[in-house]
């Protein structure tokens, strides 16, 4: 069975949360402290026992001129136990109503296994850079002691003028970013380097050197850089985000979208003259997965419709 979480459940999820990802006791508690919400995370039973757990975030994220409202799927985690019964499948069929109710046409998650992800209809739409300096330049950092609303104001103007250029990014609202420097700030006693036109977001590392988490703007640091890839990304409404495209598109194409998970989502259309309407026929079929790197901008537009032009897509310290 899966339901909501409860207040009552802190203890499991804390637990979960620990035997997982081996997070420390002072992330953990300060997460279910101040990132936690009962009627956005779903538990997974088994016999009335708590099992599985699933969080689904509320974002905002802006795609193609327009912002969405979507669900950021975190923490799932099942206790060994009860590991192998199908659990998640359960807790993401429960997911998608949630999310359906919600109207929230995208779901986006960071994943332990891609794989794992693929088989309920999320494909990799990102890539990160990771940055690591062996050492930093003498120059004045901020701390803890300098976290305010003046901080978090400078700090969100940089990172939206940076975003001009991407797709798919977080709409950090002030709680978003107050979480993100506590984090940074406090729990992992990091520092940031601020400039007029820039910043970078940095904590140690345990065996010696930094990691730059975020470098946004007109600033650099001497840092090597692994590309890697990063976030997943599932369409839930694709009728919606094909309306929103057909907005601004002068062709005509017709499309067949299959997902395997959401029955409604298959569907047969034509898109052309700004609408989308069902058709019987089609030229090009498009699973799910393919449908979110298209819409996402991840991918070339295999289509070659023009429908969907490629973007560069950007997500970075959501939680």
């Amino acid at each position: 069975m899966v339901r909501f979480a409860t207040e009552k459940d802190i203890p499991f999820l804390k637990h979960a949360w620990k035997v997982c990802f081996d997070d420390p006791d002072t992330f953990i508690d300060w997460n279910f402290t101040y990132n936690f919400s009962p009627s956005d995370t779903l538990i997974a039973e088994v016999d009335g026992v708590p099992a599985s757990n699933m969080q689904l975030m509320p974002h905002k994220i802006q795609l193609r001129g327009k912002e969405y409202a979507v669900n950021y799927v975190s923490g799932v985690a099942t206790l060994p136990e009860f590991r192998h019964r199908g659990l998640v499948r359960e807790l993401f069929a429960f997911g998608f109503s949630v999310m359906a109710q919600r109207k929230h046409p995208i779901s986006l998650l960071v994943p332990f296994n891609y794989e794992f992800y693929e088989k309920f209809g999320y494909r990799q739409c990102y890539e990160k850079v990771f940055r690591y300096a062996d050492i930093l330049p003498e120059q004045e950092y901020l701390t803890k002691e300098d976290l305010s609303d003046t901080l978090i104001q400078s700090l969100d103007g940089i990172y939206r003028k940076a975003m001009q250029d991407h797709a798919g990014y977080a709409i950090r609202t002030k709680a978003d970013w107050q979480k993100i420097l506590e984090d940074l700030l406090q729990l992992s006693e990091g520092r940031i380097l601020l400039r007029e036109n820039g910043y970078a977001l940095i904590t140690s590392l345990n065996g010696g050197g930094y990691e730059i988490h975020e470098q946004c703007g007109h600033i650099s640091l001497p840092c090597r850089e692994e590309k890697k890839p990063f976030a997943m990304a599932r369409v839930l409404d694709p009728m919606r985000l094909l309306s929103d495209l057909a907005e601004d598109f002068d062709g005509q194409i017709r499309l067949k979208i299959t997902d395997a998970q959401i029955p409604k989502n298959n569907i047969c259309v034509e898109v052309g003259n700004r609408m989308v309407i069902p058709c019987q026929d089609y030229d090009q079929e498009l699973d799910i997965r393919e449908l979110a790197t298209l819409v996402m901008g991840w991918t070339e537009d295999v289509t070659q419709s023009g429908l969907f032009s490629k973007q560069k897509p950007y997500l970075n310290m959501i939680f």
